[in-house]
């Protein structure tokens, strides 16, 4: 999820979920969900999320919501998964075709940890209306350790 195919663009820190479309007509531009903690990179909770957008899309403006699941099963039904945040994200295209980053603020912190109260392992789908476009599982994205040379 964060190994060596992240590009060097890509923040390494909080938690990240990379989108994969389900369907190739979904119209989503592929990307990844990092949520962070701006003013505390290091902070265990994410007050932050930004979608970053890795391709190019002929629609201009969007929005879809996004689950964050209490479930980390990608089988299940979404009716079945649970819900523990939801909140609305907007992207949108220019004439050129790039697309921004979306940086908003999460309606309450969530743990970047496993477990009860953690996000880590969750899924996240992204849905317009009825329809699943895309979905993901919540993994750490914590610059690697680095080692002192002794």
């Amino acid at each position: 999820m964060c190994g060596e195919q992240t590009p060097s663009t890509t923040p390494r820190i909080g938690a990240r979920v990379d989108f994969h479309p389900l369907s190739p007509q979904a119209h989503l531009p592929l990307g990844n969900l990092l949520f962070l903690n701006p003013s505390s990179p290091a902070s265990s909770h994410a007050t932050h999320v930004r979608f970053q957008h890795h391709s190019k899309s002929p629609v201009t403006d969007e929005a879809v919501l996004v689950s964050i699941h209490t479930t980390g099963d990608l089988t299940k039904p979404l009716g079945e998964a649970g819900v523990i945040q939801q909140f609305t994200l907007r992207y949108i295209h220019t004439p050129q075709g790039i697309t921004e980053d979306v940086e908003m603020p999460l309606r309450a912190a969530l743990s970047l940890n496993v477990g009860n109260d953690g996000i880590i392992g969750r899924r996240v789908s992204m849905r317009r209306g009825e329809k699943l476009l895309a979905d993901g599982i919540v993994g750490f994205n914590f610059p690697p350790e680095l080692s002192t040379p002794s």
